[in-house]
């Protein structure tokens, strides 16, 4: 892959622009990382959504079949970074890639996806990095939202309940995900980008709620200050009718 593909979507009422690049172009990895780091220092939760796309490999040792990583997908809500892991070597014999690195293992950003906790010792163990906060997001949920099944749910499960998002209305289907073959097919990257978005949302709104359940809305800040003040007024308001209506001793 030589090249950088650029595509936009619409999901979810947002514009999301993805980028697919190679690991090799450094300045484009690393624009996209400062972009994302902007963001989400403007946020009080952050959260990229992770995801690692795999290819069959065999050993030339022995002969045996593997899987390896063979590109990143990262998205801040906004945007969304797809990155081919094609020079292995590089990673282990010199420090070319840096601002990736950090920002994986910085303790300032949490990285949600689905199947996250199995996919980061593989990362780690062909390209020597991984993530600092990573969250599986079926438990996470699962606790949140009071629904134990939860924590075994893909990512289209789990969107509909945190979210009511329904991602079948986005998604392409039949989809065939050799990437050596067609990296800039819009279909198969539109696909991706709707699954690290997704691990995105579900995420970040996770994160962010202070008292999620399925039966209770989840409101913001402001709102929650005007409901106690409102309420609060409304309480004092019948003490004081309810003492004025009282027989005088």
């Amino acid at each position: 892959m030589a090249t950088v593909h650029v595509e936009s979507f619409h999901l979810n009422k947002v514009r999301i622009k993805t980028t697919v690049t190679d690991i090799s172009k450094k300045k484009v990895v690393d624009d996209h990382i400062s972009s994302f780091i902007r963001t989400l220092n403007k946020k009080r939760v952050k959260v990229i959504g992770f995801d690692i796309q795999f290819v069959p490999t065999t050993n030339r040792v022995n002969g045996t079949f593997d899987l390896q990583c063979a590109v990143l997908h990262l998205c801040d809500g906004f945007s969304c970074l797809i990155i081919h892991l094609t020079c292995r070597e590089l990673f282990w014999e010199s420090k070319s890639f840096p601002s990736l690195v950090n920002f994986l293992s910085s303790p300032d950003y949490t990285f949600v996806g689905v199947g996250i906790k199995d996919n980061l010792p593989k990362l780690k163990k062909y390209y020597g990095f991984g993530c600092r906060n990573a969250v599986e997001l079926g438990p996470l949920a699962a606790n949140f939202m009071k629904m134990p099944r939860l924590e075994f749910c893909g990512v289209d499960e789990l969107a509909f309940v945190v979210n009511k998002l329904d991602l079948k209305k986005h998604r392409p289907l039949n989809m065939d995900f050799y990437w050596g073959f067609d990296s800039h097919n819009t279909e198969l990257v539109k696909f991706v980008t709707v699954n690290v978005y997704s691990f995105y949302k579900i995420g970040s709104t996770l994160l962010g709620s202070e008292t999620l359940t399925p039966n209770y809305p989840r409101f913001g800040w402001f709102r929650r200050r005007f409901f106690i003040y409102f309420f609060g007024l409304a309480s004092v308001s019948c003490l004081i009718d309810c003492l004025k209506k009282m027989p005088r001793v």
